[in-house]
């Protein structure tokens, strides 16, 4: 059963288990390829905004700037002071590079913008996973890499999370 509004303004996500709860409540399993939106304000009360974005593509291009400073622009009226972002797409519990590439750019887009990432998750098939910082801000050599800015390297690319 999915929260009602009134009721989760008494209980701010301060937590990790607790976002994810949240967002499994709210999103729960994929069913579509869309990213999701939700707001915190400074009590980490979840804003009463949630926004789905569809129509993406594989891999983020530079419009994915834009699109962030478009929300929080947006946002800005409400205090929002951190997003969280889910990944939504209908595949399997492991992470794909578009993933990686999507959160990245994402979490990049946003700090450019000044709204914080609280926290990326995705929902897959089989419900929701959350998606540490360090699993997408860094490659494995501990550097920051340019994952899906090659454009000829995109249909390379496995995008179905298995």
């Amino acid at each position: 059963m999915k929260p009602h509004y009134d009721d989760t303004v008494t209980q701010p996500l301060t937590s990790d288990n607790l976002i994810e709860a949240r967002v499994s409540a709210l999103v729960g399993r994929a069913c579509r390829r869309q990213i999701w939106f939700l707001f915190l304000d400074s009590e980490n009360i979840q804003l009463p905004l949630i926004m789905p974005v569809a129509d993406l593509p594989a891999l983020p291009d530079a419009a994915v700037t834009r699109l962030a400073d478009n929300v929080a622009f947006g946002v800005g009226h409400l205090n929002a002071r951190a997003v969280i972002i889910v990944l939504e797409r209908y595949a399997g519990t492991q992470f794909s590079t578009a993933d990686t590439a999507w959160a990245r750019a994402l979490d990049k887009g946003f700090a450019a913008a000044g709204l914080p990432v609280r926290a990326v998750l995705v929902s897959h098939s089989r419900g929701v996973r959350w998606f540490a910082a360090d699993d997408y801000r860094w490659d494995s050599t501990g550097t920051a890499d340019k994952i899906g800015t090659d454009k000829t390297s995109t249909d390379k690319i496995n995008t179905d999370g298995d």
